[in-house]
């Protein structure tokens, strides 16, 4: 059984997915703003439950 082949890896192999983590930012930030403005502009506002 021949030994596997050792190929060389491209440079950009051992990076993290910068792109990835920036969309994931944003509509992390998106979605909490989202939800900030509906409990403090909409929820409190309207008060208690009667």
């Amino acid at each position: 059984m021949p030994a596997p082949e050792h190929h060389e890896e491209a440079p950009g192999d051992h990076t993290s997915p910068v792109g990835t983590w920036a969309l994931l930012c944003i509509v992390g930030a998106a979605m909490t703003a989202g939800w900030l403005f509906l409990y403090f502009g909409i929820f409190l506002p309207r008060g208690v439950v009667q």
